[in-house]
């Protein structure tokens, strides 16, 4: 099946010091946080996952090329424990939000920039 489902693709700046994930409803906010974050000067990277099972193919030549990966999700992490699964070699932080409202622009920023901070 995987063979079937298209590469998976990397926005904003693909050589950028931090990779952010997202699924589902949470494009339209990553999106534009890591849009703005590169209009600052910050190098942000973004993937947006449709298919999630199976992954698509190159799915851990992405992860792998990061330092940092931060998966952001509307729920308990569900996902993010899927990825560390499947690629235990990768490490990624977590960025949940729970109170059954999506993410605001700010509040990414705010984390995806205390993690750039973070060595």
């Amino acid at each position: 099946m995987a063979n079937y489902i298209p590469d998976q693709e990397v926005t904003g700046n693909v050589d950028g010091d931090l990779l952010v994930i997202g699924w589902g409803g949470t494009s339209g906010a990553l999106t534009l946080a890591v849009e703005e974050m590169n209009r600052e000067g910050k190098k942000v990277a973004y993937t947006h996952f449709n298919y999630i099972s199976p992954l698509p193919k190159n799915t851990g030549d992405i992860l792998r090329r990061y330092k940092k990966i931060v998966v952001c999700e509307l729920n308990n992490g569900q996902f993010a424990g899927y990825l560390r699964t499947k690629y235990p070699e990768c490490a990624m932080t977590q960025y949940n939000k729970m109170m059954g409202l999506p993410f605001e622009v700010g509040e990414l920023k705010a984390e995806f920039n205390r993690l750039l901070e973070n060595n």
